[in-house]
């Protein structure tokens, strides 16, 4: 899991990726007030006054388009399992945050601080439960005390809530990445392959193609492979799909040796079956239709705990009991 949060982590470092999260998963119109081409990674590693360092963070900032001096940013967590108490844990980072911006004087020219947006991205096979209000998670006292209760929210983008055919209709590359994680046909992987290799397309996309590239070694193909900083486009496109041959090929063995062990499971309770008939019919004569039927369609369980009855049994009555 934690090679699978360092390729996220990878992905949600390049500026491409974080646009496409804020225009195709916040829905918000402060999003299009923001002016993207002043976005920038900025320094995570802020420390508190016990000297714990946070520098896993992945935190952005840009302008607004109106050219205030204000910023915007954003603090994305990636979370692989529900955390009960993330709203008190990132309320936590936000205030170092704030504690180091207001060290370094980045201040608006009224001295306010710049909003922040904590952001938890979500990838877990269980669908997000935990409170992401801060004073949900509080114990109400008064009426009159609940002005103590602090105001506290943050973002959650769940991954795994979103219908495939949901992410498949969206024109945007972190629906493409979550298309792809969810996806399980073989002829769907191949879809998604095509997909990346249309969107990114373009010469200064070789370090997002990289990137997406390391992303589905590490989870879909679980390969070890190493991988230049920037991938050309025919490069990614051909060890793509030679990724999916392979994947592919893994899937149908796999598919294979169930079958057989499907098969092998089936023979065997049909065999223990057909001896519980030849010893039925042995002690008791013939079967009728409805009790050579029960033993044909029982389990495997139900067999062995029949044929245990047969030795001591007086009547059929008392192996299959009364039906």
């Amino acid at each position: 899991m934690k090679k699978h949060d360092e390729s996220y982590r990878l992905l949600f470092s390049i500026p491409r990726m974080i646009v496409e999260l804020l225009r195709g998963f916040f829905g918000q119109a402060w999003v299009d007030r923001m002016d993207f081409e002043t976005l920038e990674r900025v320094n995570s590693s802020y420390v508190s006054s016990k000297l714990r360092r946070r520098e896993t963070d992945i935190v952005w900032r840009a302008r607004l388009k109106n050219g205030r001096p204000v910023y915007v940013y954003l603090l994305l967590e990636l979370q692989s399992s529900v955390q009960k108490y993330m709203a008190v844990r990132l309320m936590v980072y936000v205030g170092l945050l704030y504690q180091d911006l207001i060290k370094r004087g980045e201040l608006s020219p009224d001295g306010k601080l710049p909003l922040v947006i904590p952001i938890v991205l979500y990838n877990g096979e269980e669908r997000w439960w935990a409170p992401l209000q801060l004073a949900d998670l509080i114990e109400e006292v008064d009426p009159e005390a609940d002005l103590f209760r602090p105001s506290f929210a943050c973002k959650l983008i769940d991954a795994g809530c979103y219908a495939l055919d949901d992410l498949a209709a969206r024109e945007n590359l972190v629906a493409a990445l979550f298309w792809l994680e969810k996806t399980p046909e073989p002829e769907g992987l191949q879809q998604g392959i095509d997909r990346l290799a249309r969107d990114l397309d373009q010469p200064e996309d070789g370090e997002l193609r990289s990137a997406f590239a390391s992303w589905l070694l590490l989870v879909r193909f679980a390969d070890e492979d190493e991988l230049p900083d920037t991938l050309g486009l025919e490069d990614f496109r051909t060890m793509l799909a030679k990724r999916a041959e392979e994947w592919n090929e893994k899937l149908l063995e796999r598919g294979r040796q169930e079958g057989r062990q499907e098969g092998w499971q089936e023979g065997r309770r049909e065999g223990e079956a057909g001896l519980v008939l030849r010893l039925l019919e042995q002690k008791f004569g013939p079967l009728d239709a409805r009790s050579r039927k029960r033993v044909t369609s029982a389990g495997k369980d139900q067999l062995d705990a029949w044929t245990d009855r047969i030795l001591v049994a007086e009547k059929i009555s008392d192996v299959l009991g009364k039906s």
